[in-house]
């Protein structure tokens, strides 16, 4: 008698987690990421304000000679591209002295070898900033290469004044399981991140894409809140400054930088440890909002599953487990459009179960051991 009692209370458990769970899904698919595939940029005259882009480069010949060029040739009326050579012992310094030849619009800030003492991106951005001559800055890494001539002009046509512009940067196509999770994984990040600032509440940009005044950074004081953590140069800055009237995002898809990924499990991990790590400074909403969302998804799935074992509530799971694909297939398929990723679209299901997996290994992970410094 006593094990039927405590099966008929786990399932009625079951039973309120699975509703609870449902409903919290619903709200986070309807009211912000829904946004994201329904948005429409206001009409009227594009803004082209004088712009500085500033890439922070640390032994990145390589990717400096192959996307450079491409940053350096957009189709914009006024600009200049800021290189912060940051204590590089490899040949960057030749190849940028070269490009000064090539390219009258390119400045190059040394921050020399023997100055290193970790102090992180934050430093060389710094450096950038302060040597850049516009008003309006715009951000990439070396590593990342704009889709289009037209990148510089589709993140700054709605920047006015003190706006930060969220951009989106997702990760080349390669083969192999890991490109899919890493690509996947940009991708649902973009979708929180876009969907949060469209409703009014932004909290992070990734800094492959992003753009905000010089005058928001010297008012804040720049980076010195967070001086001490080795990442969180772009979401923690965001973090602090973003709100719901002085936020934008581009979702043009000439406004898209492709970075390169990861090739290895180890590698991406660890950058993965990095930036989730950062999370913990963000405002508290935002913290329960993020916390929420996988758990309710998590909760969701499991509930489901166990409801299912016992033949508990059988077309009510099946047909809100249906209805929760297919509103997911109809969301994401126009922010898919929208972002450039319609290849993963059929897949997104399984590796959305796979990043929500992930990434809490990762927060159990950084709760019992600080992650590595930044490197890049």
């Amino acid at each position: 008698m006593e094990v039927f009692l405590n099966q008929d209370m786990l399932i009625t458990i079951m039973e309120v987690i699975f509703v609870a769970a449902a409903a919290i899904q619903l709200f986070f698919y309807l009211y912000f990421y829904l946004q994201v595939a329904t948005y429409r940029r206001k009409e009227g005259k594009a803004h082209t304000p004088p712009v500085s882009v500033i890439i922070a480069a640390r032994n990145e010949y390589d990717n400096l000679a192959a996307h450079l060029p491409s940053i350096l040739e957009q189709d914009y009326p006024n600009f200049e591209v800021v290189v912060v050579n940051d204590g590089s012992w490899d040949e960057t310094e030749i190849l940028l002295e070269e490009f000064q030849k090539r390219y009258s619009n390119l400045k190059v800030v040394i921050r020399p070898a023997n100055d290193y003492h970790d102090a992180g991106k934050k430093l060389a951005i710094t450096l950038g900033i302060k040597g850049a001559k516009h008003e309006r800055l715009l951000f990439t890494d070396a590593d990342c290469r704009p889709v289009s001539r037209q990148w510089i002009q589709s993140m700054i046509a709605e920047a006015q004044g003190d706006t930060l512009v969220l951009g989106y940067s997702p990760y080349s196509k390669t083969k192999g399981f890991l490109n899919r999770i890493i690509r996947a994984d940009a991708y649902l990040t973009a979708m929180n991140y876009m969907g949060f600032a469209l409703a009014g509440i932004p909290y992070m940009g990734v800094g492959r894409n992003l753009s905000y005044s010089k005058t928001s950074f010297f008012k804040i004081g720049g980076f010195k809140k967070h001086y001490s953590i080795a990442s969180g140069d772009d979401d923690l800055f965001v973090n602090e400054v973003a709100n719901k009237t002085n936020t934008v995002v581009c979702l043009e898809k000439n406004g898209v930088v492709e970075s390169l990924p990861e090739a290895k499990w180890k590698f991406f991990w660890r950058q993965k440890r990095r930036h989730l790590y950062t999370g913990r400074r963000y405002k508290r909403i935002h913290k329960l909002l993020l916390v929420l969302q996988p758990i309710s998804y998590l909760m969701f799935t499991a509930s489901a599953v166990v409801l299912l074992v016992f033949h508990k509530w059988l077309y009510i799971v099946i047909m809100t487990l249906s209805f929760r694909v297919l509103l997911q297939f109809f969301i994401f398929r126009r922010s898919s459009q929208r972002l450039g990723q319609t290849d993963l679209l059929i897949f997104i299901p399984l590796l959305e179960f796979f990043v929500v997996m992930m990434n809490g290994f990762i927060h159990i992970a950084n709760a019992f051991a600080k992650p590595n410094k930044w490197k890049n």
